[in-house]
This record gives structure tokens, sequence and C-alpha cells, in this order.
């Protein structure tokens, strides 16, 4: 019963995924954009196609670090693109920063940095791991 319910839950998972990558991440760009949100825009290069892409991520910035919740876990495009190329653009508030050194890390070492906020929201909604990245060049 219970790999059952795993079953269950994970294709839930997967057409929230979907839906989200074609439909509401149209939206949250849009709005990202603006600078006038909790939205950032992660901008990577295609691991196959060397095409460019843009994921909106709810980053938050701390110091010089970067961290991004990974909602739908690691098995995304947009991380492995990162992962890959070692780093990205991020906009955040009108400009573009590049940030490098990605690193995937637990959530209890991402909770103990997060705004108290921030990890309230993502401890509620179980987000088991974290894209950390550093700032290397453009100003927070």
């Amino acid at each position: 019963m219970e790999k059952q319910n795993e079953g269950f839950h994970q294709k839930f998972i997967n057409s929230i995924r979907l839906f989200n990558k074609f439909f509401f991440n149209r939206i949250t760009l849009r709005i990202a954009r603006r600078g006038k949100s909790p939205f950032s825009i992660v901008r990577q290069t295609g691991r196959r196609t060397g095409r460019i892409y843009e994921t909106p991520v709810l980053a938050s910035y701390i110091g010089k670090t970067v961290v991004i919740p990974l909602s739908y876990g690691e098995n995304v495009d947009w991380l492995r693109n990162i992962l890959r190329q070692g780093g990205c653009e991020i906009f955040w508030k009108d400009q573009w920063i590049h940030a490098a050194n990605p690193m995937v890390i637990e959530s209890v070492h991402a909770l103990e940095i997060l705004p108290k906020k921030r990890r309230k929201l993502l401890t509620r909604f179980k987000v088991n791991k974290f894209l950390q990245l550093e700032i290397q060049t453009g100003g927070i």
C-alpha cells in the first residue's frame, strides 16, 4: 500500500511540474522581469541543445550566497544545466548577476541560513534539497 501511495504521489508531483513548466512559469517569468516580486530568474544553457533557458525560482539571498529550493527534487533540467556549466546568470531586482560553484545541499543546512519566513514556508512544503550558489559579480 505504501509503494502505491509513493507512485501516486510522484505522478501527482510530475503533473504539477509539467503544468508549471508550460503554463505557470510563463506568467511567473513576466512577473519576475518587473523586479518587484519574490521570484528570480535563472538563465542557463541546455546541456544537449546549447539553447539558453530561463526558469523562475524562489531564491533567497544571504550575503554572497544564493539558496534555491528544489521543490521538484534534483531531476529537473534547469538544475542539471547549472551543475554541468558550473553556474548561471540570475535576474533579481532589475539586474543580472553571475552565480557559480553550484552545490546541492540538504534541507538541514539550507534551513540554518534562510530567513525565518522563508524557512517556515519551505519546511511546510517539505522541501528536502536546495541549490546553493555563490554570487561572483553584481551587487545585491
